[in-house]
């Protein structure tokens, strides 16, 4: 398939980035090496994909979900030694085969799916991970990466925020227009990068956070 004969489906959320700045700065924090074994989310027709390939990274899998895009890909890619491309959706693939080869993930997230993404791939507070991420990047709505950084007592703190800032450090880069998609989204994107906490860490703060909540409960009987 040509790439240009390609439209985007609507059912799956795709708005791909264009920006070649913003591709760039992807690629720059995410300090890419010869060990690094690459996840990629919904690569689309390869843009971010080419660039990261372009590096000396040791392996990049890509899982896509339309189906019509895994030929276009192939053809694309096919020849590179360190491309592997799995057709899928990333809510129910199995990655037990290869989560812990995987030190970094990179992904430009549907809107759609934001909540579950997390879920999986930063975790919850008192499940035990069976990876060892050094790095997550992602480019995501603005407004959650606002909720997530929200500081105790800002109004847009909440379970989110606590939850994802106890599980890995979190840093925004910069937030992307709508211009830097195609089609552009209606709403502001933000580049972000999360170093998840190790788990012994995270067992820790867990018990932290318990015993504080145990506090206030036990405050609010009396």
């Amino acid at each position: 398939m040509n790439s240009k004969n390609y439209h985007q489906k609507k059912r799956f959320g795709q708005h791909w980035l264009v920006n070649k700045k913003i591709l760039e700065k992807i690629k720059e924090i995410a300090v890419l090496n010869e060990n690094d074994f690459i996840l990629e989310i919904g690569p689309g027709k390869g843009a971010l994909t080419s660039k990261l390939l372009d590096s000396e990274i040791k392996k990049l899998h890509a899982i896509e979900l339309d189906k019509d895009l895994i030929n276009l890909l192939n053809d694309k890619f096919n020849n590179n030694d360190k491309f592997s491309l799995q057709q899928g959706d990333i809510l129910s693939v199995n990655l037990d085969s290869i989560n812990k080869k995987i030190t970094k993930v990179i992904a430009n997230i549907p809107y759609n799916i934001t909540g579950p993404i997390l879920d999986i791939f930063i975790g919850r507070l008192g499940i035990i991970r069976n990876y060892n991420y050094e790095k997550i990047i992602f480019l995501m709505q603005k407004d959650v990466v606002d909720r997530i950084l929200s500081k105790e007592g800002s109004p847009n703190a909440g379970a989110l925020s606590i939850r994802m800032q106890l599980l890995s450090k979190i840093k925004r880069i910069c937030d992307v227009p709508p211009s830097s998609f195609s089609p552009p989204p209606k709403v502001f994107s933000s580049l972000v990068v999360f170093e998840p906490i190790k788990n012994d860490l995270r067992l820790d703060m867990q018990k932290i956070v318990l015993k504080l909540k145990n506090k206030n409960l036990s405050i609010c009987k009396i």
